[in-house]
Protein backbone atom coordinates (compact mmCIF):
# COMPACT_ATOMS: atom_id res chain seq x y z
CA UNK A 1 0.00 0.00 0.00
CA UNK A 2 2.81 2.62 0.96
CA UNK A 3 4.00 1.96 -2.81
CA UNK A 4 1.07 2.63 -4.44
CA UNK A 5 0.76 6.02 -2.19
CA UNK A 6 4.18 7.04 -3.26
CA UNK A 7 3.24 6.44 -6.41
CA UNK A 8 0.44 8.96 -6.23
CA UNK A 9 2.08 11.73 -4.17
CA UNK A 10 4.49 11.41 -7.05
CA UNK A 11 2.48 11.46 -9.80
CA UNK A 12 0.60 14.94 -8.51
CA UNK A 13 4.47 16.43 -8.16
CA UNK A 14 5.33 15.94 -11.44
CA UNK A 15 1.75 17.01 -13.03
CA UNK A 16 2.34 20.53 -10.53
CA UNK A 17 5.90 20.65 -11.91
CA UNK A 18 4.75 20.12 -15.47
CA UNK A 19 1.66 23.01 -14.93
CA UNK A 20 4.15 25.26 -13.78
CA UNK A 21 6.95 25.19 -16.69
CA UNK A 22 3.94 25.39 -19.01
CA UNK A 23 2.81 28.27 -17.25
CA UNK A 24 6.06 29.93 -16.80
CA UNK A 25 6.88 29.15 -20.59
CA UNK A 26 3.30 30.89 -21.80
CA UNK A 27 3.66 33.51 -20.06
CA UNK A 28 7.35 34.44 -21.06
CA UNK A 29 7.01 34.05 -24.66
CA UNK A 30 7.83 37.08 -26.53
CA UNK A 31 4.43 39.16 -27.74
CA UNK A 32 4.50 40.95 -31.09
CA UNK A 33 6.74 43.96 -30.97
CA UNK A 34 6.01 47.15 -31.21
CA UNK A 35 5.75 49.23 -34.39
CA UNK A 36 8.61 51.29 -34.82
CA UNK A 37 7.27 53.88 -37.58
CA UNK A 38 4.57 54.34 -40.19
CA UNK A 39 5.73 54.08 -43.52
CA UNK A 40 3.21 55.39 -45.90
CA UNK A 41 -0.84 55.86 -46.50
CA UNK A 42 -2.86 55.03 -48.96
CA UNK A 43 -6.61 55.89 -49.26
CA UNK A 44 -9.25 53.13 -50.02
CA UNK A 45 -12.60 53.28 -50.71
CA UNK A 46 -13.38 56.49 -49.12
CA UNK A 47 -12.57 56.79 -45.57
CA UNK A 48 -10.57 54.08 -45.60
CA UNK A 49 -6.39 53.73 -46.08
CA UNK A 50 -3.78 50.62 -45.88
CA UNK A 51 -1.06 51.81 -43.49
CA UNK A 52 2.51 50.28 -44.20
CA UNK A 53 4.23 50.44 -40.74
CA UNK A 54 7.69 49.29 -40.23
CA UNK A 55 8.79 47.05 -37.59
CA UNK A 56 12.74 47.39 -36.98
CA UNK A 57 13.64 46.20 -33.49
CA UNK A 58 14.74 42.78 -34.13
CA UNK A 59 18.21 44.28 -33.58
CA UNK A 60 21.23 43.27 -36.44
CA UNK A 61 20.01 39.25 -36.50
CA UNK A 62 16.40 39.89 -37.64
CA UNK A 63 15.56 41.60 -40.83
CA UNK A 64 13.36 44.41 -40.58
CA UNK A 65 9.52 43.08 -41.07
CA UNK A 66 6.50 45.78 -42.81
CA UNK A 67 3.23 44.84 -42.29
CA UNK A 68 0.41 46.78 -43.67
CA UNK A 69 -2.94 46.99 -41.99
CA UNK A 70 -6.55 48.45 -43.09
CA UNK A 71 -8.40 50.53 -41.12
CA UNK A 72 -10.04 53.96 -41.36
CA UNK A 73 -8.66 56.82 -42.05
CA UNK A 74 -6.14 58.21 -38.56
CA UNK A 75 -5.50 61.61 -37.34
CA UNK A 76 -1.82 61.03 -36.96
CA UNK A 77 1.46 58.35 -37.19
CA UNK A 78 0.80 57.90 -32.88
CA UNK A 79 -2.92 57.08 -33.74
CA UNK A 80 -1.82 54.23 -36.19
CA UNK A 81 0.88 52.89 -34.33
CA UNK A 82 -1.26 52.31 -31.22
CA UNK A 83 -4.46 51.22 -33.04
CA UNK A 84 -1.94 48.41 -34.70
CA UNK A 85 -0.84 47.50 -31.70
CA UNK A 86 -4.74 45.72 -31.04
CA UNK A 87 -5.18 44.57 -35.12
CA UNK A 88 -4.15 41.73 -37.10
CA UNK A 89 -2.18 42.90 -40.55
CA UNK A 90 -3.14 41.44 -43.95
CA UNK A 91 -0.03 41.17 -45.24
CA UNK A 92 3.35 40.60 -43.42
CA UNK A 93 6.40 40.95 -45.71
CA UNK A 94 10.10 41.62 -45.58
CA UNK A 95 9.41 44.21 -48.56
CA UNK A 96 7.95 47.48 -48.36
CA UNK A 97 6.25 49.71 -50.93
CA UNK A 98 3.86 46.68 -51.79
CA UNK A 99 0.50 48.82 -52.86
CA UNK A 100 0.79 49.52 -56.26
CA UNK A 101 -2.79 50.63 -57.39
CA UNK A 102 -5.60 51.19 -55.86
CA UNK A 103 -9.21 50.75 -57.57
CA UNK A 104 -12.20 52.08 -55.43
CA UNK A 105 -12.62 48.97 -52.99
CA UNK A 106 -9.39 46.84 -55.00
CA UNK A 107 -6.24 47.26 -54.22
CA UNK A 108 -2.98 46.03 -56.31
CA UNK A 109 0.18 44.77 -54.27
CA UNK A 110 3.05 43.81 -55.50
CA UNK A 111 6.45 42.20 -53.52
CA UNK A 112 9.51 40.52 -54.66
CA UNK A 113 10.53 39.17 -51.17
CA UNK A 114 9.50 37.08 -48.46
CA UNK A 115 5.87 36.81 -47.77
CA UNK A 116 4.86 35.92 -44.28
CA UNK A 117 0.95 36.13 -44.12
CA UNK A 118 -1.32 37.43 -46.23
CA UNK A 119 -5.27 37.38 -46.27
CA UNK A 120 -6.70 38.50 -49.84
CA UNK A 121 -10.32 40.22 -48.26
CA UNK A 122 -10.11 42.58 -45.05
CA UNK A 123 -12.81 45.23 -43.50
CA UNK A 124 -13.38 48.35 -41.53
CA UNK A 125 -16.07 50.46 -39.79
CA UNK A 126 -16.67 53.92 -41.03
CA UNK A 127 -19.39 55.34 -39.39
CA UNK A 128 -20.62 51.90 -37.88
CA UNK A 129 -20.47 50.25 -41.61
CA UNK A 130 -18.51 47.44 -42.79
CA UNK A 131 -16.44 48.40 -45.68
CA UNK A 132 -15.19 45.41 -47.96
CA UNK A 133 -11.39 45.65 -49.38
CA UNK A 134 -9.92 43.09 -51.76
CA UNK A 135 -5.88 42.32 -52.00
CA UNK A 136 -4.42 41.13 -55.05
CA UNK A 137 -0.52 40.31 -54.70
CA UNK A 138 1.78 39.42 -57.25
CA UNK A 139 4.91 38.28 -55.44
CA UNK A 140 7.96 37.00 -57.38
CA UNK A 141 11.17 35.64 -55.45
CA UNK A 142 13.85 37.89 -55.71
Amino acid sequence: MQNQRAIKWAFWGLLVICLVQALYIFISSPSRPDPSKVVSATNVSGGGAVYEVLYDSGGATVADTYRYFLMEVQPNDEAVLEKSKKMEPFLVTKSGNAVREVTGDKVKLKTNNTIYKFVNISIFKLNGEIQIVRFELDATVP
